[in-house]
């Protein structure tokens, strides 16, 4: 039995290796995920059928603090603070807190300035944004942004302790942040709604932004961090972080103006399109944020540390091994997903308020979105390999690629078609597909192309693997749904979906098993490690 010792020592436990460091955060996301599903579910039952206007009103009015936290954050972190931290860290620990002190400083005051701007021009962006919109959503979105851009500030400070956590290999806390905030607004969707209608939820949003920052801060002083009132320009590693900043922000601003595209579009469809698009968007960075952004953030400290002491080779197979690995998780639960996704789209938001119409249309949606999610797995961590060779151009100049696809088929589905968002799920899955096959082929040439034909032997491996477990699922799902269960009811469809399901995962375990598949092994003998964790005494 676990003491309070004890368990203070494992939430304080460093993870030392990318698959540890993975599984804490796979297990941290798919919570966060689930908890997330029931807020969004939660969330559609109030509001879809009565009042649908504010639910497209709400989903918008997240765009622009989101534009401007993911330029300025989110740009910082994963191109420039982390490899820059973690050198200094290795090499000049006593100057470290002191960068990143500077950093945080710079980028808050940044931040507060364009904050400023956007809330003095709130109205005319959300009326270029959101072109469909009338009036009154307009004025929805306008008040909830305002709100919604105080949220930003506290995620500001909070990204970067999770940043420096995790360069010092600490992954549990920071990822049971979102977490708490996914609980909160859960807690103000019933607490706060009746009072206060759509705007209850936003409140929320920033309560939860708040505790998103404070569970990471005594973390952070137990492991030694001090904040330092400093702002140090002139520091060589703060102009280092900021000249990397720069093409990872303009990279992140092509990927936000292709989500504002899709909005743009999206807007422009019949009322309630955007609510059933973010729904379809939701469930499918679901395994992209469990099987690849996790991935992807527990090898960039890791990855930087290769590149900081030089060796190369080490760095180059850890890049193969992780892409293998996280295929080996992300293949078989995109076939899953592709076979059970009405099921899913039933469970996840199929509440008595959701029309039946609109969970086929989600589910028709998530189909022609899952080839994302493959290209996702290995997109985040090609990125993050960039990163760690001090490189942000190469990623910057194939994501504007990427955007030119996505953005011209956006256009053509939207104008020449009727397929309304299932036009703008293809281009989505295109742009994607394209950066992906876009990275791989770069990073292949950078890093010397030799010794790749074996890994793309496993892929393959993989692939069909995942291909013959989907089969089984789906002969299951068809079984079961038309002999055995009632799948008029929830209960009875959630037990269809266990057991397609679980049969497609037995199988695809029995398949990698008999064409030994190393992965399999892997992640065998680092569930053993943790389980041991667990019932040592």
């Amino acid at each position: 039995m676990l003491s309070w010792s004890k368990i203070r020592g494992l939430l304080s436990r460093p993870q030392n290796s990318i698959s540890s460091a993975s599984l804490i955060l796979a297990i941290t996301f798919g919570l966060s995920a689930i908890l997330g599903f029931l807020r969004s579910r939660f969330l559609y039952a109030h509001f879809f059928q009565c009042c649908v206007l504010d639910l497209d009103a709400y989903n918008a009015a997240f765009r622009l603090p989101d534009l401007i936290f993911k330029l300025l954050v989110t740009g910082a972190l994963s191109a420039s603070f982390i490899p820059v931290f973690s050198s200094y860290l290795h090499k000049k620990p006593q100057e470290a807190h002191r960068l990143a002190s500077s950093v945080i400083n710079l980028l808050f005051l940044v931040f507060l300035v364009a904050s400023i701007i956007i809330l003095i021009f709130t109205r005319p962006l959300s009326e270029l944004i959101a072109k469909g919109f009338n009036g009154y959503q307009i004025d929805l979105m306008v008040n909830m942004t305002r709100i919604l851009l105080v949220a930003q500030i506290f995620f500001l400070l909070s990204n970067f302790a999770t940043g420096i956590l995790q360069v010092k290999q600490n992954f549990l806390i920071p990822s049971l942040a979102p977490i708490v905030y996914n609980i909160f607004i859960i807690l103000s969707i019933f607490t706060l709604v009746p009072a206060f209608g759509i705007y209850g939820p936003v409140y929320g949003a920033v309560v939860g932004a708040f505790f998103h920052l404070a569970i990471q801060i005594p973390l952070l002083r137990r492991h030694g961090f001090t904040y330092l009132p400093v702002a140090d320009f002139h520091h060589s590693g703060v102009k280092e972080i900021f000249r990397l900043m720069l093409p990872r922000s303009l990279s992140l601003g092509l990927g936000e103006i292709e989500n504002t595209v899709t909005l743009f579009f999206a807007s422009t469809l019949a009322a309630g399109s955007l609510s059933l698009l973010n729904l379809s968007l939701q469930l499918m960075y679901l395994p992209s944020r469990i099987f690849s952004t996790t991935v992807g953030q527990a090898s960039l400290p890791i990855l930087s540390k290769n590149i900081a002491q030089n060796e190369l080779e080490i760095f180059r197979d850890t890049v193969k091994k992780t892409i293998l690995r996280s295929l080996f998780l992300a293949l078989p639960v995109t076939a899953l997903i592709l076979v059970n996704r009405v099921a899913i789209v039933r469970l996840a938001f199929g509440a008595k308020q959701f029309p039946w119409s609109a969970t086929l249309l989600t589910a028709k949606t998530l189909a022609y979105l899952t080839p994302a999610i493959v290209a996702q797995a290995i997109v985040q961590i090609l990125v993050r390999s960039f990163y760690a060779l001090h490189d942000t151009k190469t990623p910057l100049k194939i994501s504007a690629f990427s955007l030119f696809f996505n953005v011209l088929s956006s256009y053509f589905f939207i104008n020449f078609t009727n397929w309304g968002i299932l036009g703008l799920a293809v281009s989505t899955s295109i742009g994607n597909l394209v950066q992906c096959f876009g990275l791989f082929f770069v990073f292949i040439r950078r890093v010397n192309g030799l010794g790749w034909g074996s890994t793309f032997s496993r892929l393959f491996q993989i692939l069909f693997v995942s291909v013959i477990s989907g089969f089984v699922s789906w002969f299951f799902l068809k079984a079961f749904d038309v002999f055995v269960f009632d799948t008029a009811h929830t209960f009875q469809v959630a037990l269809v979906l266990a057991v397609s399901s679980v049969a497609g995962l037995f199988s695809y375990i029995f398949l990698s098993w008999i064409f030994k598949i190393k992965e399999l092994s892997e992640f065998s003998s680092l569930f053993a490690r943790i389980s041991s964790i667990f019932t040592a005494r």
